[in-house]
């Protein structure tokens, strides 16, 4: 078998896909795609309009008497499943797990404190839920996710699934929008398309540096401006805000390197083009200059939008110091109160206005406290830790750059739970959950112990000294031999794994 690259360490016969993993990302990509019914989305497109793709809405439609969907159903019962069945190969992070398990501890605590002090179960339930299902949805990739191909399965759902919604987007408002409502709406598809796209850009994005090639560029140049323009159509500012800061978060994580190298190269390059753009397109509108007029708003104390979240803020602010305790907060469930009511005066059907505040960041600090902002939102920065820490250790291609998404992702979504309601959004949470899954499966792969194993030679060659190779076996704390005739001592580096070759048992032929 030829060493390549990304080669996982395993019998020349390529291991099939368990059908655990398949039914599991058949849920991922059908909560990408699906779309619900009017009566509980009336945002999506509107409220004007459904795709094929509403073919799905019975996933997610409540069933009577338990308020569950039956896609969360099927994910709570496929957990148990998941766990047994591939205890056996136990490739998991340890610290993201009992993260993880923190995080819906504390979940449970203020839950139960904001029930103490009269706060609404249902609301309460409304308020988490979403979380809930990124943090199992994590937990259940981390169990099924066994190979790099896996992980580059699911990178191309996420990019596969951006294309269908961009599209929609896209058809949608040159067939029932454009020159048939007057004024254009605020958006085309919802607001939480957003993420998806900037996600689906980033995949594209890192698979052109890390892996480059004729075929990564031909499909940078065909679907990166594709999803752009959908972003565009879409209106969303706080998409190209997301993109702005995952970008850096990115850079930083890459460290001194020739791939950092090489873009500092580009970017001097590109500074002077950069300079004229934001010169030109600074205040102005259209399509072009969309991301400029997105971070230009941003914060203005002229914008509505702006100034609803400031207003909201204040809001939060002002319950925070009066009826919420610095711990545990006012607890799930107790709405927050709304003192200032002049720009965020919404309709007044819309009930769930005081327990989902677009600032979900600070509203997680009002209604959890310092449990929440320490205990529950703690295992965003223990992901980019081993994210971090995966793309380091790690030597192959597929996993650094898995690594590199999952750290954009992170911070996307914690733009996303800052700007625009994140922690009530449910596409916001499937890519949050996909994120977090990758960084704790890149992280456990980056432990395994190095393997030696010979590669079959050709007929008729030299017979060669063992190549090292990377396997994802044996991780955690403790470190095994795979053959006690071979001493496999522990590697240098990350790049040289600084091994001498021992009697290795040979691969069958």
């Amino acid at each position: 078998m030829e060493l390549k690259p990304n080669t996982v360490s395993r019998p020349a016969q390529a291991e099939r896909r368990s059908v655990l993993t398949t039914i599991i990302f058949a849920l991922f990509f059908a909560a990408l795609v699906g779309e619900w019914y009017v009566e509980f989305d009336p945002v999506m497109y509107l409220g004007r309009w459904r795709s094929p793709f509403v073919a799905f809405a019975p996933l997610f439609a409540p069933l009577p008497m338990i308020s569950l969907s039956l896609w969360q159903l099927l994910l709570i019962a496929l957990a148990p499943i998941c766990l047994t069945a591939f205890r056996a190969r136990p490739e998991r992070s340890r610290e993201l797990d009992r993260t993880i398990f923190i995080s819906i501890a504390c979940i449970a605590v203020t839950f139960l404190w904001g029930l103490i002090r009269g706060g609404s179960p249902y609301y309460a339930y409304y308020q988490v839920w979403r979380f809930l299902t990124a943090l199992l949805l994590a937990y259940l990739l981390m169990s099924v996710v066994r190979t790099p191909r896996d992980l580059a399965t699911l990178a191309k759902l996420v990019v596969l699934a951006a294309l269908i919604r961009a599209t929609l987007c896209i058809y949608f408002y040159w067939t029932y929008l454009y020159g048939k409502v007057y004024p254009m709406p605020e958006f085309v598809t919802n607001h939480d398309d957003s993420i998806l796209f900037v996600a689906a850009t980033l995949i594209i994005g890192i698979s052109v540096f890390v892996k480059g090639g004729k075929a990564a560029w031909m499909t940078a140049l065909l679907v990166v401006p594709f999803v752009f323009y959908a972003m565009v159509l879409n209106d969303r500012r706080i998409a190209w805000v997301e993109l702005a800061l995952a970008v850096p978060a990115i850079y930083v994580l890459m460290g001194p390197s020739p791939l950092r190298s090489r873009i500092n190269r580009w970017l001097v390059l590109a500074a002077p083009l950069l300079i004229v753009y934001a010169a030109v397109g600074w205040g102005r509108e259209g399509a072009l200059f969309a991301p400029l007029q997105a971070f230009s708003s941003a914060g203005s104390n002229y914008d509505p939008s702006s100034l609803t979240r400031q207003e909201e803020i204040r809001n939060l602010l002002y319950t925070l110091t009066t009826i919420g305790n610095p711990l545990f907060g006012t607890g799930w469930g107790v709405p927050y109160i709304r003192l200032e009511h002049y720009w965020s005066n919404y309709a007044a059907d819309w009930t769930l206005v005081l327990y989902t505040p677009h600032n979900s960041l600070l509203g997680l600090a009002v209604f959890s406290g310092l449990v929440g902002l320490i205990g529950i939102w703690g295992v965003i920065p223990m992901a980019a830790f081993l994210a971090a820490r995966g793309y380091r250790r790690s030597t192959e291609l597929i996993p650094r750059g898995g690594a590199m998404v999952a750290v954009g992702c992170l911070a996307a979504y914690t733009v996303h739970t800052y700007g625009d309601v994140g922690l009530s959004s449910f596409m916001c949470n499937i890519i949050f959950g996909a994120a977090l899954g990758t960084a704790g499966k890149i992280a456990a792969w980056s432990e395994a112990l190095p393997a030696t194993q010979p590669a079959a030679p050709p007929a008729g060659a030299r017979r060669m000294a063992p190549q090292p190779r990377p396997t994802f076996r044996n991780t955690g704390a403790t470190r095994t031999r795979l053959d006690s005739s071979s001493e496999l001592p522990r590697p240098a580096s990350g790049s040289d794994f600084g091994m001498k070759p021992g009697r290795a048992p040979r691969l069958p032929r």
